[in-house]
């Protein structure tokens, strides 16, 4: 399977799902409360040589979940 060019958001809570996404391809985007923990499985996925993701704190409320589709958009959009 390739994920090349492909976006995915994972929450940070499941660490071998954004690593195994980004040894496919995909551009990962790891969300969560904790942005300790956010950073610490980043720099994890990038000395595994699974990439470097984009890292984004939230509170899952609807303001917080908004500004991540913004985010993305921002980031990801089509050129």
């Amino acid at each position: 399977m390739d994920l090349a060019g492909k976006v995915v958001v994972v929450p940070a809570d499941w660490p071998e799902l954004a690593t195994k996404m980004a040894s496919l391809g995909a551009t990962v985007v790891v969300a969560g409360p904790d942005a300790g923990a956010l950073g610490r499985l980043a720099g994890e996925m990038e000395a595994a040589g699974a990439g470097r993701p984009a890292v984004f704190v939230t509170d899952d409320s609807g303001e917080s979940l908004d500004a991540l589709a913004a985010f993305l958009s921002e980031l990801f959009r089509a050129p």
